[in-house]
């Protein structure tokens, strides 16, 4: 968050002066402040890891440390720093996504007895694992639905640059050095998604229970970029969709959640960001034992 927060600090300042002012105006930009005392603690921790893996005789697991030293092959790079990058792509993505599957689940009180007993029933069936979570069919087509069609964190998705220029079909010349994003209008066409701006939770379970491919939240296709698609589709998809489920099913095992009487959560549109209401309030109680 203290990453994502600082870059934002940064656009008001001209390009130019960026990789300078997080250096000079600490007490403007405290998260940047804070982005370094995190990263030296990470480094700490990361560290003996490191040197372990340096000293074993046997092959590596197949991990993102060893992916990351193959594709370095011999070049020097800042191994800490790249184990970090992947963690805030998936953490900035769950987060996101938990936030707005709650609200969303809270503003449809129907839904949390039938998601309840789907997680409890795979829980039973196949306890915390990778089947149990994937079984969770209808919790992961609410989140699809919702934090990712109706509102997938971003007016705009798939931002290129055009490393040359390129003629289009229609005669359109777009020129090197172009930056590019496609509209995500796309998932709220009527063509495509009957209905579109209504929030229905079983739009994407009878889609793969008629056998589509690409229903799953971890799924991407042409008509559902919000993970990316083509070679630099989000890496972190799997983790964080598992990682959100296998969240919102816990609170839903333990809590009961609602949201208080009177408030309505909005979406927030900053630049081509859209973002969970901020002032968005919750009321949690433990659910009595039976």
């Amino acid at each position: 968050m203290n990453t994502f927060m600082g870059v934002r600090s940064l656009r008001a300042w001209p390009a130019l002066l960026r990789p300078f002012v997080h250096w000079f105006l600490p007490e403007f930009l405290p998260e940047f402040r804070k982005c370094r005392e995190q990263m030296h603690l990470a480094r700490l921790m990361l560290q003996p890891v490191f040197d372990r893996r340096m000293r074993e005789k046997a092959p590596n697991p197949k991990d993102t440390i060893q992916w990351l030293d193959e594709v370095a092959a011999g070049r020097p790079y800042d191994a800490a720093a790249a184990q970090i990058a992947f963690a805030i792509s998936a953490m900035h993505t769950t987060s996101e996504l938990l936030k707005q599957a709650i609200l969303d689940i809270c503003i449809n009180p129907e839904l949390v007895p039938v998601l309840r007993e789907e997680a409890r029933k795979d829980v039973e069936e196949s306890g915390w694992s990778t089947a149990g979570v994937f079984k969770m069919q209808l919790l992961d087509s609410a989140i699809k639905e919702e934090i990712q069609r109706i509102k997938p964190g971003s007016l705009v998705n798939l931002e290129r640059k055009a490393l040359r220029d390129v003629v289009l079909p229609n005669g359109m010349t777009i020129s090197r050095g172009t930056n590019l994003a496609v509209d995500s209008s796309v998932m709220w066409d009527a063509a495509i998604y009957p209905d579109p701006f209504k929030y229905d939770p079983y739009r994407f379970l009878r889609l793969r229970e008629a056998g589509s491919a690409t229903a799953a939240l971890a799924s991407t296709s042409p008509e559902h970029i919000a993970f990316g698609i083509g070679k630099p589709i989000c890496p972190g998809r799997f983790f964080a969709s598992n990682e959100v489920k296998i969240a919102l099913a816990m609170i839903l095992l333990t809590y009961d959640v609602r949201i208080p009487r009177g408030m309505k959560p909005k979406v927030v549109e900053m630049g081509f960001e859209m973002l969970s209401d901020p002032d968005a309030r919750l009321e949690i109680r433990k659910q009595q034992e039976s």
